[in-house]
């Protein structure tokens, strides 16, 4: 339901004191990897102030499951995401469109299956195409009013439960910390990390930065926010000689 935006500036301070232009190509190039490791701090932030942990969701087959507050019952994140249904919706038609779509010479135009890159492409597209118009701004108190009647008319989740969501979720997250080791295992991490990656991008061609992406999301997946897991995770380093 609430969602955060991230605003960079194009022009940062070095280290000598002066200011410079950021290079945007390498910015540009390194947004998914940075959309991982911020989406992984501010769970983590979140979950270590307020007591709560995250457990993945399959939201479709075949692709990464999403990190979810564990303790929130689905018939309530599901009320919140009609949002994310209109876009669903929309990109299954766009991707149809996209495997069928022939040139004048009735040759395909594009591959017969949807790449990651290609379908970030259409997502966005979606997303535009079915973007309602702003509504005007309304206090928080009465936002959070309107949705704790609607989720407790509409969700179908119990009333106890809406009212005491934070507690439930607490619960939950006892229940995770207490069996979830906060220990990685570095190499066979690297072994996940690489074959996902692998796999996600056509032919088997990646950067670093694809890779950084993806060990984010492994550890959001491992550590459930945790973030001492992280540190953990590494091993001490060696002196060289």
């Amino acid at each position: 339901m609430l969602h955060d935006h991230l605003l960079l500036s194009v022009k940062g301070q070095r280290l000598d004191g002066k200011w410079g232009s950021i290079h945007t190509t390498a910015l540009h190039e390194n947004t998914v990897a940075a959309s991982a490791l911020y989406n992984e701090i501010v769970a983590a932030e979140v979950c270590e102030a307020l007591g709560l942990a995250t457990e993945p969701r399959t939201v479709t087959p075949g692709r990464r499951p999403v990190m979810e507050i564990a303790g929130v019952p689905h018939e309530l994140i599901r009320w919140t995401a009609r949002r994310s249904d209109q876009i669903a919706a929309c990109l299954t038609e766009l991707e149809h469109e996209y495997v069928t779509a022939v040139d004048d010479d009735g040759e395909p135009r594009f591959l017969p299956v949807v790449s990651e890159r290609a379908r970030a492409k259409l997502n966005g597209i979606a997303a535009k195409m079915t973007r309602p118009p702003k509504q005007k701004a309304r206090p928080l108190t009465q936002l959070r009013r309107e949705w704790k009647e609607s989720a407790i008319r509409t969700s179908k989740v119990a009333i106890d439960i809406v009212n005491s969501l934070v507690e439930h979720a607490r619960a939950a997250a006892a229940a995770i910390r207490a069996r979830v080791t906060a220990v990685v295992d570095v190499a066979l991490a690297a072994v996940d990390v690489t074959a996902t990656v692998f796999v996600m991008n056509d032919g088997g061609r990646f950067h670093r930065r694809h890779l950084l992406a993806e060990a984010r999301r492994h550890l959001a997946r491992r550590g459930r926010r945790r973030r001492a897991s992280c540190r953990a995770a590494c091993p001490p380093a060696r002196s060289g000689r």
